[in-house]
């Protein structure tokens, strides 16, 4: 079989959003640690644009020889192709290796904002309907399906403005041209810490190990808006099932190790090493459920 000798060139871990932001961080991260164990280089190249669709698009087509990877996750793999209805791709185009790692998503928001709770976040928010944008990784993107519940739920007019990624976004959060954002924690909670802007709470249903200073918006009572967002690596569909299976237990390998799991969870992830199989449930629970929460709430995105 052709896949026995697998791999016998460099490999190519595709990330669809810009250097800087951390589903590259865990990409690299990914390679870095799988080159050791598969004896052959493991690159990281960044496509991005488009909510993730582009590199997506680029991954769905090329070769499936396992030499051509993605670091997709629950926005561009589940949510883009579930909102957006210009998308070409869905989950069937790509084989499921493995799940890297959970990134919980903060609500944040400009210092200009008063307070620090999200009651008064809420109160900021409708005095000023109409003046206030809230970015996002574009259209069809959970954050942006975040910016936009958050208007409806609140009944103010809130414009979402699209950027390549969190690295873009958080620019312009910080220069207060835009004001809210609903960004993950690893790449949010140090810019807290610094003080250059203000995290009102975390989406997750409870609080997460790595902050279990930050209160869930749940328990400061803005409910109904629960989104996690989490990193795993996907191959073209039709990769030799041999070629998946070592992939996949290589990844499990190098994600069990001590000082990689130091190196992701330094981050402010969570690792959460799981088997092709789980991912695959994982993708495809998601998918059908951004589809009927866009149905469900009427907010359309392409």
């Amino acid at each position: 079989m052709a896949s026995d000798a697998w791999p016998t060139k460099p490999i190519t871990i595709v990330s669809p959003y810009p250097a800087g932001g951390i589903t590259d961080i865990l990409s690299r991260i990914v390679a870095d640690e799988l080159s050791k164990t598969l004896g052959q280089a493991v690159v990281v190249e960044n496509r991005t644009g488009a909510s993730g669709s582009i590199a997506h698009s680029y991954v769905a087509k090329a070769p499936a020889d396992g030499y051509t990877l993605i670091m997709g996750g629950s926005a561009p793999t589940a949510a883009t192709p579930a909102l957006n209805k210009s998308i070409s791709y869905t989950p069937k185009d790509f084989e499921p290796i493995g799940y890297v790692a959970e990134l919980p998503i903060v609500l944040s928001g400009h210092n200009a904002i008063p307070g620090t709770t999200v009651a008064d976040f809420l109160a900021y928010v409708k005095a000023n309907s109409g003046k206030l944008n809230c970015g996002h990784h574009g259209n069809g993107s959970s954050n942006q399906f975040a910016c936009l519940s958050l208007a409806k739920m609140t009944g103010t007019q809130i414009a979402d403005i699209p950027y390549r990624g969190a690295p873009q976004v958080n620019t312009d959060l910080l220069a207060n041209r835009v004001q809210i954002y609903f960004g993950t924690l690893p790449t949010q909670l140090p810019l807290a810490k610094d003080g250059k802007l203000k995290i009102f709470g975390i989406t997750s249903p409870t609080r997460v190990s790595v902050a279990p200073e930050i209160p869930t918006l749940d328990e400061q009572g803005l409910t109904g808006l629960n989104f996690t967002s989490w990193n795993a690596l996907y191959a073209p569909a039709g990769t030799p099932r041999a070629v998946i299976q070592q992939l996949s237990r290589e990844l499990q390998k190098v994600l069990n190790h001590p000082e990689t799991r130091r190196r992701i969870e330094a981050t402010g992830c969570i690792t959460r090493p799981g088997t092709a199989e789980a991912l695959g449930k994982l993708t495809w629970g998601e998918y059908e459920t951004y589809k009927r929460m866009g149905a469900e709430s009427g907010i359309q995105m392409e």
